[in-house]
């Protein structure tokens, strides 16, 4: 595979406490199939011994460039990092993931080849031993801007963030990419990515999905990743907030983006704030799926970020009782110390519980899930998904959250 050497690659590394990660990643982009790379550390105030991993890393490869700045979260991490990038193409790595040696060769090879303002990839989700591809929700091939930005962020089937927002999963242009990354408000801690990804996009020309995985997402164990922490809802908002000053500001697509925000906001909000829906409601929880009784015993499916939300939303209402949790992929989150049992078990178990909420966000998956577990023997009535009401265009929860 032959590239132009000329064409510099600037990779942006945000590290903060991730010692025991921190040197398989280094490696990973150390060893690199395409050479002529910038590598940029940034030690984002890191209390471990993260400081010195960077700087020894530093003194053994002449493309390294550490800063290390005082904490200030990750956007700020990528700020400082974007500033001193000579490449004329960026790309980001997180510090306690790892890279295929061949990535960064393979992604600027679809940027040239294709001619394209940006390519999207692949990539794995890494628990102890196993690893899952998670496969794009377009087809690989080229796409103008304007063709992906009417689903961008959501579909007719409900889909949260239908383009993958992941910054570390992309290869971009420096040239367009700057101002999208120096702009963002500092103060959001939920969906950095998407504050830049979007935007972006809307300014492209035209982008490269390719069928291929080399960017190893490393889940750790008994993660809760997405879950609403305490403290956080004004962050929250302030990405909302922020997303629709962008979107409102751009005559082409605003109205397509502003629906799509509103649906992304109800997504957004199952995944972190979930009680926003029950806040009107004594006597009935979880809304969004109907309102179930406070007495009723819920079980839950699907072990995603939605699943996540669902279950740590159930189980704090219930005192910290265990929810009955079931997921296809049982085996994976059992990896990462996560209580989830087989759907074979979950039909055994359903007299135990009332409803079963199936916690995904689209609606073909849902409906997959669902046929799956009747044809297995689960009782018709037993399950729940969100309903029409929630999920339609017409029900505008934007204007709700904001005000």
């Amino acid at each position: 595979m032959e590239n132009n050497m000329e064409n510099t690659i600037s990779i942006i590394v945000p590290i903060y406490n991730v010692e025991d990660y921190l040197e398989r990643c280094i490696s990973s982009i150390i060893g690199q199939t395409y050479k002529h790379l910038q590598i940029i550390l940034v030690d984002d105030g890191s209390t471990d011994n993260s400081s010195v991993i960077c700087d020894n890393f530093k003194e053994k490869d002449s493309r390294i460039v550490v800063i290390h700045k005082p904490n200030g979260g990750l956007v700020s991490a990528r700020k400082a990092g974007i500033q001193i990038a000579v490449g004329e193409y960026v790309g980001y790595v997180d510090g306690d993931d790892w890279i295929e040696p061949d990535y960064y060769e393979q992604m600027l090879n679809y940027m040239i080849k294709n001619d394209v303002d940006m390519v999207e990839t692949e990539h794995y989700i890494d628990a102890v031993t196993e690893s899952k591809r998670i496969r794009s929700k377009f087809p690989s091939g080229k796409y103008d801007a304007e063709s992906l930005i009417p689903v961008m962020l959501c579909d007719d089937n409900f889909n949260e963030c239908k383009m993958q927002p992941y910054l570390w999963s992309k290869l971009f242009k420096k040239s367009l990419l700057e101002k999208h990354q120096m702009r963002v408000d500092e103060n959001i801690r939920c969906g950095e990515d998407i504050a830049v990804v979007y935007a972006y996009i809307l300014e492209a020309g035209s982008i490269y999905i390719a069928d291929y995985a080399g960017y190893h997402y490393v889940q750790r164990t008994n993660s809760m990743t997405g879950v609403q922490n305490i403290g956080e809802y004004e962050r929250d908002k302030a990405l909302i907030k922020y997303l629709k000053t962008i979107f409102e500001t751009d005559r082409q697509y605003s109205k397509i983006m502003l629906k799509q925000l509103n649906q992304y906001t109800k997504s957004m909000l199952l995944l972190r704030q979930i009680s926003f829906f029950d806040r009107n409601s004594e006597n009935r929880k979880l809304m969004p799926f109907g309102g179930l009784e406070n007495n009723m015993e819920i079980a839950v499916y699907g072990a995603g970020r939605m699943g996540k939300s669902v279950y740590q939303y159930i189980t704090s209402m219930n005192g910290g009782k265990n929810v009955i949790w079931g997921d296809k992929e049982y085996s994976f989150y059992q990896q990462l110390g996560m209580s989830i049992i087989s759907p074979e078990d979950i039909i055994l178990r359903q007299k135990e519980y009332d409803v079963l909420v199936i916690a995904v966000s689209s609606k073909n998956t849902a409906q997959g899930i669902l046929n799956s577990l009747f044809k297995a023997g689960l009782q018709e009535d037993k399950a729940a998904w969100l309903t029409a009401e929630f999920v339609s265009d017409d029900y505008d929860v934007l204007s709700d959250y904001l005000a």
